[in-house]
């Protein structure tokens, strides 16, 4: 299974907050042709070093729809290793006894032409062919977002109603050279489902500098909530392997 090139990726903390308080995450395996994004609760303690965990965990092939509870055990001790390790004041340390909580969607190319997605909380996937918007999950509709969604938690006990919940989202289906996958954190994805998914809406110099400005001009049009916003943007190229 060959190599993809590496896909395009910006990233932008919320207005007011610096690049360190930035907490979603962004990750790629070329190699394997995983991506995922995460997006840290920012109530939640620690969220920034928990999405990363999760991204990380899913482009290393460590983490499945079918046992993913178990497969997060040893991102859960990872995180509480090194939080443990820090010297916290009391209510930061309550905090973290609550854990961490982030949303993760996860991307997988098969060389058999098909992609695998997993999806738990409001990050979402988008697979276009030209102009057509042929998936999107976990969720498809603007009005299906909200401030209280399911999230991965790093501790055990805060995952055990996901499955029941129908919180964990897996999707597939066949893929093309030529192909896009936009994989986004859930203020863009949101903004992106109230332009009908029209790749055109995402039009902006394809530099950190030119993405930035566009965000804060939706931003200032208030067409974009002020969140942290993540898009990893992928077009397979024509004579892409499988």
């Amino acid at each position: 299974m060959g190599a993809l090139p590496a896909p395009v990726v910006f990233r932008l903390p919320k207005d007011g907050s610096s690049r360190k308080e930035y907490e979603d995450a962004v990750a790629w395996n070329r190699s394997h042709r995983r991506f995922a994004v995460a997006d840290g609760a920012s109530a939640s303690a620690f969220a920034r070093l928990w999405a990363q965990l999760l991204v990380r965990g899913y482009v290393r092939g460590q983490l499945s729809g079918s046992n993913l509870e178990a497969d997060l055990a040893p991102l859960q001790a990872r995180w509480s290793e090194d939080v443990e390790q820090r010297d916290l004041p009391w209510y930061a340390a309550e905090q973290a006894r609550r854990g961490a909580f982030a949303a993760l969607a996860g991307m997988t190319l098969d060389p058999d032409g098909r992609w695998r997605a997993l999806a738990v909380g409001d990050c979402c996937i988008f697979h276009l062919r030209g102009d057509a918007l042929l998936s999107a999950m976990p969720l498809s509709q603007p009005d299906a977002f909200d401030n209280q969604p399911l999230l991965l938690g790093s501790r055990a006990m805060a995952n055990r109603q996901l499955r029941c919940a129908g919180a964990i989202v897996e999707a597939q289906g066949e893929w093309l050279p030529g192909d896009t996958f936009l994989l986004m954190s859930d203020a863009l994805a949101a903004m992106f489902l109230r332009a009908d998914a029209d790749l055109g809406t995402l039009s902006f110099e394809r530099t950190a500098t030119g993405f930035q400005r566009w965000v804060c001009e939706l931003r200032a049009k208030r067409a974009l909530r002020n969140d942290d916003v993540s898009l990893l943007w992928l077009t397979l190229p024509p004579d892409a392997p499988a």
